[in-house]
């Protein structure tokens, strides 16, 4: 393999040479001059095109840049969106859970706590303050539902960030699909 500028060397060597003995002819002093300007326009164009080259690098990086900042900026909308739907959904499902529980604890509040209320005011308290006894029990219940609800809530946050955060690999049979990918965010929507 020929070294780069491999003739220019030949030609200043030679140059060099003819100094040394001191030989020297017009003809060589413009030979010299000549491959002397030859390489000077040519490093002058590969300059040129490098520094276009280098402009359209640094604008191309810039670009990507931008495009990488404005990503960013997408995702972090994103996650936002994708939390307010995750509590929103998880809302939902406490409130439904909620109101089950409610139901149940108000049946059993009328069939089996009322009459024992009743039974002890009676016996031990006046009527009106067996009223205010048994009013006190419904907020005891309404607050302990409410501290439920919050709880219930963390919890399926909990569940939807662990999915998120630890998806479980599912196998192309299950997919149905050969080499399809399930991203985090498409299995948050679900």
């Amino acid at each position: 393999m020929k070294e780069l500028y491999h003739e220019e060397q030949k030609i200043l060597s030679d140059y060099v040479g003819k100094v040394k003995n001191k030989d020297l002819s017009m003809d060589d002093a413009v030979n010299i001059a000549v491959n002397y300007k030859d390489l000077l326009d040519q490093s002058k164009v590969i300059t040129r095109i490098s520094d276009r080259l280098q402009k359209k690098l640094d604008h191309a990086n810039q670009k990507i840049k931008n495009q990488n900042s404005e990503i960013q900026k997408k995702n972090s909308e994103l996650e936002v969106t994708i939390n307010k739907l995750d509590k929103m959904t998880v809302g939902k499902k406490a409130s439904r859970l909620l109101f089950v529980v409610f139901i149940v604890l108000f049946i059993t509040e009328q069939l089996f706590i009322e009459p024992i209320i009743e039974d002890v005011s009676s016996l031990h308290l006046s009527e009106e303050m067996g009223k205010y006894f048994g009013i006190g029990i419904l907020l005891l219940l309404a607050l302990l539902l409410k501290f439920f609800e919050s709880s219930i809530e963390k919890h399926f946050l909990k569940q939807i960030k662990k999915k998120i955060l630890n998806p479980n690999p599912i196998s192309s049979s299950q997919m149905g699909v050969k080499d399809k990918v399930v991203s985090p965010i498409s299995k948050a929507k679900a």
